[in-house]
């Protein structure tokens, strides 16, 4: 399983917009693995996670055709992470799909079928060219007939949100982000169903920044993450940590990140990165 990372920045992206602090400047110097958009990947080439605003730009720089894309997972439903606008650039008036192109099948929770309102028959755009999943908590399902993919609810602001556990030729990961620690009921549910991690990415949002709030990680939360996962048997040694979904907020450019990783044995993710789970 091939994990590569198009985006691995937050709400915002690294430099911000308008944003004027030392990680945003730095980043408009010096480019490279300093400037993050914002949060997607794609396993294989062929599941993707999330869609958000930079989906477009994402397709051009890494070469995807979005088009062959049959299969989206949404963490949830922030716009940062489900853009709408783009998701109708599919219907057939917009883009001349090739005959017999399947619907695009979006997954996710309550809150995504909120934000895309999709008919009784599941479809989102009246010329049936994107269909709404939804899945519960805890449901599994089965996809392009070699991935087995597992709703776990997510601790973040937004509606029934997730975390997705993603099983292919018998190697496991997990894509964790926008979530703080979880809920007892995610950790019985991994304790009784044994499960283990090759790789784990993990929220970093709030990379060495103190934080007081619920919903997101910085390095410290990760670690106590980590340590839970590693006594419930879920990962050791052998696992790869991924730290993502890093904001400018975190006070850490690249370098920084980097070095506070690399002590805790973390991978700090940059956009274009590829992993083999």
């Amino acid at each position: 399983m091939i994990v590569k990372y198009l985006g691995t920045g937050a709400a915002e992206g690294i430099p911000a917009v308008f944003c004027h602090c030392e990680v945003c400047d730095h980043a408009r110097i010096n480019k490279g693995k300093n400037v993050r958009t914002r949060s997607q990947a794609l396993i294989d080439g062929k599941l993707l996670l999330d869609f958000g605003p930079d989906t477009f730009l994402h397709s051009l720089e890494y070469n995807i055709t979005l088009a062959d894309i049959e299969v989206c997972f949404v963490t949830h439903s922030h716009d940062d992470h489900l853009y709408l606008e783009d998701l109708r650039a599919r219907r057939r008036s917009r883009a001349n799909l090739r005959t017999g192109t399947p619907a695009l099948k979006v997954y996710g929770g309550q809150g995504v079928r909120d934000i895309l309102k999709p008919r009784d028959d599941g479809f989102v755009t009246k010329d049936n060219s994107v269909v709404f999943c939804q899945i519960k908590p805890f449901e599994q399902v089965e996809v392009l007939n070699d991935y087995q993919v597992i709703a776990l609810p997510a601790v973040h602001t937004s509606n029934e949100p997730f975390v997705y556990v993603i099983q292919s030729n018998t190697k496991t990961f997990l894509y964790g982000h926008d979530t703080d620690y979880f809920k007892e009921e995610v950790w019985e549910y991994l304790k009784k169903n044994n499960i283990y991690f090759d790789a784990v990415s993990l929220d970093c949002t709030e990379g060495v920044k103190h934080i007081e709030y619920p919903g997101h990680m910085n390095f410290e939360r990760m670690q106590n993450m980590c340590e839970r996962l590693r006594s419930e048997g879920c990962i050791d040694a052998n696992t790869k940590i991924v730290a993502n979904h890093i904001s400018h907020n975190g006070l850490a450019n690249y370098d920084k990140a980097n070095e506070v990783g690399e002590s805790l044995g973390f991978i700090v993710s940059y956009d274009g990165m590829e992993i083999e789970v």
